[in-house]
């Protein structure tokens, strides 16, 4: 189960002229729900995912790669984080069982205009590191965790964010 898993992570890191793209995943466990992943939106943009599903175990792993597929089919449509986050949550909600969730950090970096759009669905906040004379920051948009809410609750919550990427 373990080999599965981690055969439905990203098999290379992402190459992209002036960004450094990276990722990698540790379990704690021999097989659970941890997950990134890299979605190709074209030439000009990419998505970011990262994900953690309720629980461990080969249950978890299941959701997870639930999770992707549902990601990866909705991620392409669409260039609004909230809006691929909406979706997936809503097919979650009808899908896993009613005591399990996933929280997922999804973002779309704009190669062209150097920006970067953000949501997050009860995932732990994410670091913003810069140089070393600056300070670090937690990206902390609102949000439920998904397949937790049939939508109307999600959706009310769930923010949306941007910000300016810029070297270092």
């Amino acid at each position: 189960a373990r080999t599965v898993q981690m055969k439905l992570l990203p098999k290379e890191n992402p190459v992209l002229g002036g960004f450094d793209i990276a990722g990698i995943c540790l379990p704690a466990y021999e097989v659970g729900g941890d997950y990134y992943d890299f979605v190709n939106l074209g030439e000009t943009k990419i998505g970011i995912a990262i994900g953690d599903v309720s629980g461990k175990g080969v249950p978890a792993a299941i959701y997870m790669t639930l999770t992707k597929g549902i990601l990866q089919s909705h991620a392409e449509e669409n260039i609004s984080p909230k809006n691929v986050l909406s979706k997936v949550n809503r097919l979650m909600y009808k899908t896993i069982e009613k005591n399990s969730f996933v929280s997922m950090f999804y973002a779309i970096i704009d190669l062209k205009t150097k920006k970067i759009r953000y949501s997050r669905a009860g995932h732990n906040p994410v670091i913003l590191a810069g140089l070393r004379d600056e300070k670090q920051e937690f990206l902390t948009p609102k949000g439920v965790a998904l397949g937790l809410d049939d939508g109307g609750v999600f959706d009310s919550v769930l923010e949306e964010r941007e910000f300016d990427l810029r070297s270092g």
